[in-house]
């Protein structure tokens, strides 16, 4: 196993045309609507599906039909259209869902770059990631907001300006790339992201030639990035770390830069801004990175990783209050149940008192096993789930019933697709969603803040990036308000 466990080398899959949000065109978006509110650039005219009365079931049933696979045609053209338009619009897309009416590449192609979603990108595109097991290829992972049976409307018009606004189902899931003020995080791939608060706090990474030790704050209410004037002890500069967020500390542990490998333990406050490295008495991990950390029960737990030399499958923990001397300590756990197989670039997702390890890889093979540990017996459990798909270098959320892995690579190609794990059922689902959805990387950061996932950065094969997106939950952001479940239940 090479350093860092090497990175795959196939070729990334290529980069639709005018995908990058054009700043100078004047695109506006309304973050935290109620309404679900898009505003975009004007659209070319496609009406060729006829306009039409017609009923709420009509509607839903288009809603149904797009989440089946298909792409609804149809768009608007500058002008004022009234609120009876808007009805006969959305009975249009529901004919148009019917007929199976779909814009051509070359009406696609003819839209104007400065569009919001300029790029007509589709998640089961070929062209777009890797396909899906037969078992999941009739399921839209992603749909443009132009082809959603959503109503659309031109307001706002005049001579100067004109603007499309236009909203997804209710129900459904939506991306949109955020807009960001201040003192924004330079692209960077293998950092970490924490929520602590209303604040995203983003640490260390790389930008495939440098190593950081930055600490940047984004402000959610706000949208505005902050450099933090951090103080203390001196944190070098890593990535491939973990950060994991114990009230208002981060415990920093591990990651590395260029051909070295770090095994000290910092906290950050972020209250005061002040780094203090750990003293750490008696044995702990060995320096490592790629792997993951979480916290449950007064305990910061390490799993995995690699150390440049061979990829780890350990288990270790350390508690997150120091003793009577200030001292921590760190201290193997033995587990029973035969451990996963050694790997990193894995994902280790707390749910209940039960951790689900899936993925990764020990630098030769991409793995899609699922592995349950039961941190109050220390058990292992290893579950086959159909069809097995693999995953590095992802980012696995878990969001009330389901566990949101979202991009990454599956050992082939860099993916975008949003895979919804029901750890009830132990049953993978997808939903068709909305909206503008990042383009394929891995080595990005996720977390989950206000109804919303938020991916930073990440790497695609050529370029490494500094974009921000959020994936609005929608009717999924009240998930973690269901009761209480066992992981397979329902299986």
């Amino acid at each position: 196993m090479s350093s860092n466990l090497t990175t795959p080398t196939s070729p990334p899959p290529p980069v639709p045309p005018g995908s990058a949000l054009d700043a100078a065109g004047g695109v506006r978006t309304l973050h935290r609507s109620a309404s679900r509110t898009l505003r975009g650039g004007a659209e070319t005219a496609d009406s060729s599906a006829a306009m039409h009365s017609g009923s709420l079931s009509q509607t839903l049933s288009a809603m149904s039909l797009a989440a089946s696979g298909l792409a609804l045609g149809g768009g608007v053209s500058g002008g004022a259209v009234d609120d009876e338009a808007l009805s006969a619009m959305a009975s249009a897309a529901a004919a148009a869902a019917k007929a199976g009416v779909r814009n051509t590449a070359a009406k696609r192609g003819s839209r104007g770059a400065g569009e919001y979603a300029s790029r007509p990108h589709t998640n089961a595109s070929a062209s777009a990631a890797p396909p899906l097991p037969s078992t999941m290829a009739g399921f839209p992972l992603h749909v443009s907001t132009r082809n959603a049976p959503a109503a659309m409307a031109v307001r706002g018009a005049s001579a100067g300006s004109t603007y499309v606004e236009r909203r997804a189902p209710t129900p459904a899931m939506y991306w949109a790339r955020m807009r960001t003020w201040g003192a924004r995080p330079p692209p960077m791939r293998s950092q970490s992201l924490n929520v602590v608060g209303n604040n995203i706090y983003v640490f260390g990474g790389w930008n495939n030639t440098e190593c950081y030790n930055d600490v940047y704050v984004l402000d959610t209410e706000t949208m505005f990035w902050s450099r933090m004037a951090a103080s203390g002890d001196a944190v070098p500069p890593c990535r491939a770390h973990t950060a994991t967020a114990v009230g208002h500390r981060l415990f920093v542990f591990g990651g590395g830069d260029g051909t070295q490998y770090f095994s000290d333990l910092y906290v950050l406050d972020t209250r005061s801004y002040v780094w203090t490295r750990a003293r750490v008495v008696g044995t702990g991990p060995s320096a490592r990175r790629t792997h993951t950390c979480f916290h449950y029960g007064g305990f910061v737990y390490l799993f995995g990783g690699g150390d440049g030399h061979r990829a780890l499958n350990d288990l270790w923990r350390v508690r997150t209050e120091p003793d009577a001397t200030g001292a921590f300590a760190w201290e193997e756990v033995d587990t029973r149940g035969g451990r996963p197989f050694p790997r990193g670039y894995h994902s280790s997702t707390l749910v209940g008192n039960q951790v689900v390890v899936f993925g990764g890889s020990d630098g030769h093979e991409c793995f899609g096993d699922t592995s349950l540990l039961n941190l109050d017996t220390m058990e292992w459990t290893h579950i086959a789930i159909d069809p097995p798909l693999t995953r590095l270098a992802h980012s696995a959320t878990l969001v009330g019933m389901y566990l949101f892995v979202v991009c990454g690579h599956d050992g082939a190609d860099y993916a975008n697709h949003v895979l919804m794990l029901k750890l009830d059922t132990l049953r993978w689902e997808t939903r068709a969603i909305y909206g503008s959805a990042p383009l394929p990387r891995g080595y990005h950061a996720c977390a989950l803040l206000d109804g919303r996932l938020w991916v930073h950065g990440g790497y695609n094969g050529q370029e490494v990036f500094d974009d921000m997106y959020t994936l609005e939950l929608s009717s999924y952001a009240y998930l973690p308000q269901v009761p209480e479940f066992a992981i397979g239940c329902h299986r």
